[in-house]
């Protein structure tokens, strides 16, 4: 048989994977059927590329018979989705190699809840589900998270940007794509699975979903395997001038932020711009329709709000009394799954929260939880030590912010010393950075928030 494979690649898909079931849940292609669909178009001429072995017997006419100008990620002009969604394609590989037969446990239980419950923003295995407060400011001495919603005819400048937005502004830029987000130290195999792509490749497959499986059944779980993009920081880069213009306009009413004041602090001791600095605290979440970030609560103390962008997102939460009915795990920090103090998770719980296991996880069923749904232009305030996790349920942008103020500021230090503490971080390069850390920690335990900066003095060790 002729496959006209290319120089170098695998061997056919129906060679190897006789017998085996294709990423899209029917059979692969026995050699007999390929050889018969090859002599059906005798003028297809080019190379059957290696994903070829994922395809139906239909979508491998359909490329023949367009001489291979058309893959089956082709949707069409009338949809008018990309030509060929690269990233799917990626996607669906790495399903293949790490021969996974069923999604994310917690996307598949997404899909369920979906289609077995009449109410999405309930969670019937637990005690109660009560609506996060709805304010227009946040109230001093935050305990409980609160949505803000927006005043009537007010207008942000931010308010329109959305997905194209973002395309124009960074889509050269590369992000993550994960299978699961936050990053875990512990995760392996499909979990731990990251393809780094440019954010427009990532934009381009949101639109491909959503077009495809916007109801997120079950049975297409595999042929339209869910990423998120939980991390993506242009604000240091080619939306700099962007960040420095409006961040300040990002922040909901009553937020107790003293960030810039202790990057202000940390830019004295090591002779860094504080903006930029505070920038790298600013990040936003890219979510295709169906994405379910993991049960985790903000590392290092950090209080956190979200600000819905475009599209909405449901998001449940539990306060920190609920840590042992949640059933925590631990992990450190992993230079391999982070960006920099960013795009990890050291407490996480693997607690299914639409269909909790009695067996593995009864305590759960004790919970108290909180749900909110962000829609566009809403605001969601979440306290240092409450745990959440949010589902996309349409194609999402989210800006993120962890934050610090006077009674968790110690954690501000603790994040930029995160990755110092990695086991790929040398002892001397460790030592090295102690005393101007130290100095640090000092300075803003010290600090009461009203001296000038130009009253520090720097001890020995800093600058």
């Amino acid at each position: 048989m002729n496959w006209r494979t290319p120089l170098g690649s695998a061997q056919p898909a129906a060679a190897c994977c006789h017998g085996k079931m294709s990423i899209l849940g029917g059979p692969l292609l026995e050699e007999t059927e390929v050889e018969e669909l090859l002599r059906k178009y005798p003028r297809f001429k080019g190379a059957i590329p290696p994903e070829a072995r994922l395809w139906t017997e239909a979508e491998l006419e359909t490329f023949l018979a367009s001489n291979g100008q058309r893959k089956p990620t082709d949707l069409g002009e009338e949809k008018k989705a990309p030509v060929n969604c690269g990233l799917l394609t990626k996607a669906r590989l790495k399903l293949a190699e790490f021969k996974v037969e069923e999604a994310t446990a917690e996307y598949i239980s997404y899909c369920r809840h979906r289609q077995q419950r009449a109410n999405f923003c309930n969670l019937p295995g637990i005690a109660s589900c009560s609506p996060v407060q709805r304010v227009r400011q946040v109230p001093s001495g935050l305990t409980q998270p609160c949505t803000l919603v927006p005043k009537r005819g007010h207008e942000p400048v931010w308010r329109h940007w959305n997905i194209s937005f973002w395309k124009e502004a960074c889509g050269l830029e590369y992000c993550n794509c994960r299978s699961r987000w936050p990053a875990f130290e512990q995760d392996s195999g499909f979990d731990a699975l990251c393809i780094e792509a440019g954010l427009v490749e990532y934009l381009d497959y949101m639109l491909v979903v959503e077009i495809q499986d916007s109801a997120c059944m079950e049975d297409q779980a595999l042929a339209f395997p869910r990423l998120q993009v939980g991390d993506f920081c242009p604000f240091i880069s080619s939306c700099s001038r962007f960040f420095k213009d409006h961040w300040r306009s990002w922040t909901p009413p009553g937020v107790d932020d003293l960030t810039l004041r202790w990057c202000e602090i940390y830019g004295s001791i090591f002779e860094q711009d504080p903006v930029h600095q505070l920038a790298q605290f600013y990040r936003l979440h890219f979510g295709v329709i169906g994405s379910v970030s993991r049960l985790h609560r903000s590392n290092h103390q950090a209080h956190e709000w979200l600000l819905q962008m475009e599209g909405q997102r449901m998001v449940f939460l539990f306060p920190p009394e609920e840590t042992e009915n949640i059933y925590e795990l631990m992990g450190g920090y992993d230079e391999a799954r982070s960006d920099g103090s960013f795009g990890y998770a050291t407490h996480i719980s693997e607690v299914n929260v639409f269909f909790p296991s009695q067996k593995r996880h009864p305590l759960f069923a004790k919970c108290q939880a909180f749900v909110s749904l962000l829609g566009e232009g809403k605001s969601l305030v979440i306290p240092s030590g409450w745990w959440w996790t949010a589902i996309s349920t349409q194609p999402s942008v989210t800006l993120h912010h962890s934050y610090w103020s006077f009674e968790n500021r110690l954690g501000f230090v603790d994040a930029l010393w995160a990755p110092f503490e990695s086991q790929q971080t040398s002892v001397d390069a460790r030592n090295v950075m102690r005393p101007a850390f130290a100095e640090l920690r000092e300075s803003i335990l010290q600090d009461d928030g009203k001296r000038e900066l130009d009253d520090y003095v720097v001890i020995e060790g800093g600058r």
